[in-house]
């Protein structure tokens, strides 16, 4: 099976691996337990939240480590919001957020906060004047994404940011899709999301950057770990998998998302005069190594299907919507129709991804095209 599903999750480096099997042999200890052990693992943790801060140019007391990305969204928002909350009461966001980002933002509908939606242009951008345009006196929060999952269009965070700050407004961002490929301005955010299995490290980790100037709120009062950001004994060899394969990564992530951009042009330019192929999200400002189509009159999951039975992984959106119904909510909120939305499929390249394979997924593409025009 050749895997073009990056977006979805990544396989673990083998420096990953190895350090997880190390820590998980010689640093088992509870990271909060006093003993010689205990002391041990901590000052292993102590180092991958370093090293995490370090890729983020933060600061190690602005790092907290989660259970996922999705639990670092919610619990970032929620205690931002809720500790900041008699600044005001309104949340900004877009359609085409990570469904975590819409759950956190449900709990806090249902406690009294108000939502507004900015529109997205025909790319998926949030522009400085259509932000500036729903902008409240009440507004406390604004969360937007650096990248979408589905489209692959990457916000430009810095001018969005710099809105926001003349406002004096918090400003989160979902960087799942971004840690470790492309620069996080976090000099202008007041809190990130990041996830390990999206930059070859394992599931079940993530973190949530917040700026130490701004106040947040524990979501379960009386936690000790992670200063109280999230309950739970902390995974410290999950968590030094993590920092491991940022560590190994950074290095090469310029040059890497160069060979990627070159392996996602050479399929764009197998298909560009194709009319029956629409290619969703910005042209330019975007994740490099992701491609978000549709093909006319054809449901993404047959052309997934289709794909999987030729020994090709690829995938019809986010991971996190398998099973739902309903069109996605970034395509509705772009202007696609139900039945166009119904149409997106999602292709993403990744560091064992070859020249030979992707000519095979074009070879294979043609061919599934060939059969549906009837030829």
């Amino acid at each position: 099976m050749i895997y073009f599903d990056y977006s979805a999750t990544t396989p673990m480096s083998d420096i990953a691996l190895q350090t997880y099997h190390r820590v998980a042999t010689d640093f088992f200890a509870n990271s909060r337990s006093l003993h010689t052990q205990g002391i041990e693992s901590e000052e292993v943790l102590s180092l991958s939240r370093q090293t995490i801060a370090h890729a983020l140019d933060a600061m190690d007391r602005e790092v907290y480590f989660t259970g996922s990305g999705s639990e670092a969204t919610f619990l970032a928002l929620t205690g931002l919001a809720l500790a900041n909350q008699k600044r005001g009461r309104t949340i900004i966001t877009t359609e085409g957020e990570h469904h975590s980002v819409h759950q956190a933002l449900t709990f806090l509908q249902q406690r009294g906060f108000t939502i507004i939606y900015v529109p997205l242009n025909q790319y998926g951008q949030v522009t400085v004047n259509t932000l500036q345009a729903v902008l409240t006196k009440d507004t406390v929060l604004v969360t937007i994404a650096h990248a979408n999952s589905e489209i692959g269009t990457v916000q430009d965070l810095y001018s969005l940011g710099k809105t926001l700050a003349e406002h004096d407004i918090l400003f989160h961002s979902d960087c799942v899709q971004t840690f470790g490929k492309l620069p996080i301005p976090t000099e202008i955010l007041s809190s990130v999301s990041l996830s390990a299995h999206k930059c070859y490290g394992p599931k079940g980790v993530g973190a949530a950057y917040i700026d130490k100037d701004v106040s947040w709120a524990p979501f379960l009062n009386g936690t000790t770990h992670e200063s109280g950001f999230r309950a739970g004994t902390v995974d410290v060899p999950a968590i030094a998998a993590f920092a491991a394969a940022i560590d190994e990564f950074l290095p090469v992530a310029k040059q890497e998302m160069k060979r990627l951009k070159d392996l996602r042009q050479l399929f764009l330019t197998s298909f560009e005069n194709d009319s029956r192929i629409s290619f969703e999200g910005h042209p330019i400002k975007r994740l490099p190594f992701h491609i978000g189509l549709r093909v006319k009159g054809v449901e993404g999951q047959l052309v997934m299907l289709e794909c999987n039975r030729n020994g090709i992984a690829i995938s019809t959106g986010s991971a996190c919507r398998v099973g739902e119904s309903q069109p996605s909510r970034t395509l509705i909120s772009i202007g696609r129709t139900p039945a166009e939305a119904h149409e997106l499929i999602r292709i993403t390249f990744g560091r064992q991804t070859t020249h030979e394979e992707v000519m095979l997924l074009i070879n294979t593409f043609k061919q599934l095209l060939s059969r549906y025009k009837g030829d």
